[in-house]
């Protein structure tokens, strides 16, 4: 039956061929100059500009993508975070779709981000615009000394916290400053004072001599030199606080809780924390002739402090532990602006191990701690003990005692730092046993900050 079949169809059409892919003429490859280099490429290779003017390779793209990632804010800020094309031909921006595919993933992801901080860039400027907008009705309004004589006081003592304290200005001209960007050595626009966006200290021509002779960080208060945004926006509203509280304790106590009413939506509005007690003391006490020392304590021996508290301490002397819970921030013991969190607590910074990179100023949530370390006596080349079970301070490269803080007797070595126990066990050491400390890991938490997602890691303990 086949092939009678095929013999009517070759008496039908009896000198048909059938065409084959390998007979068949190829496709035209159609050719573009790249605008950048000019090298002659197929449009696959590349993509066109939004204006469908110009072709650029994919090396180009990559090149022009990694340079804008670097350029002005003004020229970031014309396509909102995204690039137009070189050849500022349209203001039409590249679509994310038309560059994804000729560029590296980093180059790109780094691309994104750009996106991100234009829109804070943005946010900020909105609000110092608003800042700005209150310090000239106040002025307007006092001009006119509309109100009662009160109202006046209380809108006078307004006006010089959100024109001095809240304002952040140039320390010699006095010219408010608002674009920063991820550099904290400033150079006025009006008088080229170069001075520290921290502590506003006039450096003279250049303010970079006044980090690099601190490890990279403000002497006074302890801001580091590159910063992105918010993280730095952290710290001045730290810094705007404590100048807060100074200049509400100079105002008379019958309008100071006035003042402090006045100004609270204004804090608000910039992330500013407002002071709980209003009292004297509490507000400046240096100046009611008390002293505050702050002291360092392990999170483990803070409870047993407190207990010891009523002991140790004179009916005069106030001890106030922060909660147990509360986050702590990061900063790089290196002084390099930046802390590594990994997703597993050993040296190895590949890839595949970063969690994330977390500016200074990061505040974590602490989960656990766990001290890397070797036991000679036991045989133990690496494991893992919790950091609650060491005595005193784990010291990298220094000896250290366990003491089971349950009151065991002894302290369970694992061979990784997880809670699992069983195949995670190596050992138990007895209390009093010495132990070499390879590292010591803080395994926390954080929420998404800057160009960090959310995530959790371990991070070396002398960066929290």
């Amino acid at each position: 039956a086949a092939g009678a079949v095929a013999a009517a169809a070759a008496a039908i059409v009896p000198h048909a061929e059938v065409p084959t892919a390998a007979s068949a003429p190829p496709a035209a490859v159609e050719m573009r100059d790249c605008d950048c280099c000019f090298d002659s490429l197929s449009l696959n290779q590349g993509t066109l500009c939004p204006g469908k003017g110009h072709f650029f390779c994919a090396s180009c793209l990559t090149n022009f993508l990694t340079a804008f990632k670097t350029a002005e804010y003004a020229e970031q800020k014309k396509g909102k975070g995204r690039a137009l094309c070189p050849m500022k031909d349209s203001e039409t921006p590249f679509s994310d779709g038309a560059i994804v595919a000729f560029v590296p993933q980093d180059v790109f992801d780094d691309y994104l981000q750009i996106r991100i901080k234009v829109a804070e860039q943005g946010i900020q400027e909105q609000m110092e615009k608003e800042n700005r907008d209150k310090i000239e009705e106040l002025k307007e309004k006092l001009a006119a000394a509309t109100g009662s004589a009160e109202q006046n006081e209380l809108d006078k003592h307004r006006l010089r916290i959100i024109d001095d304290i809240f304002t952040l200005k140039c320390p010699r001209c006095k010219l408010a400053f608002l674009d920063y960007e991820n550099c904290s050595a400033i150079s006025c626009a009006g008088c080229k004072c170069g001075f520290c966006s921290y502590c506003l200290e006039d450096c003279g021509a250049d303010a970079h001599q006044h980090f690099y002779k601190n490890k990279s960080k403000c002497p006074v208060e302890g801001g580091p030199l590159f910063i992105d945004l918010p993280t730095w926006q952290t710290y001045q509203n730290k810094r705007k606080g404590r100048l807060l509280c100074e200049y509400l304790a100079t105002v008379p106590e019958g309008l100071r809780a006035k003042v402090a009413e006045l100004c609270a939506p204004d804090a608000k509005d910039l992330g500013i924390k407002m002071p709980e007690d209003l009292s004297g003391p509490a507000l400046a006490p240096e100046a009611h002739g008390l002293v505050r020392v702050k002291i360092h304590v392990p999170r483990k021996l803070r409870g047993k402090l407190a207990k010891k508290s009523g002991v140790l301490l004179k009916e005069v002397v106030k001890l106030k532990m922060p909660d147990g819970k509360a986050k702590v921030d990061v900063s790089s013991a290196a002084g390099k602006g930046h802390v590594f969190a990994r997703n597993a607590p050993v040296p190895d910074m590949k890839v595949k191990n970063r969690a994330g990179l977390l500016p200074d100023g990061t505040q974590v949530a602490i989960n656990d701690q766990w001290v890397e370390c070797q036991c000679a006596k036991e045989g133990i080349a690496k494991g893992y003990v919790k950091e609650k079970h060491v005595v005193g301070r784990a010291v990298p490269g220094k000896t250290a005692k366990v003491h089971d803080a349950n009151g065991h007797g002894a302290t369970l070595v694992r061979k990784q730092a997880k809670q699992d126990e069983g195949k995670n066990n190596i050992a138990f050491l007895e209390d009093g046993t010495e132990l070499q400390v390879v590292q010591h890991w803080v395994e926390c938490s954080w929420d998404g900050v800057a160009f960090t997602p959310a995530g959790a890691g371990f991070i070396e303990g002398h960066d929290v």
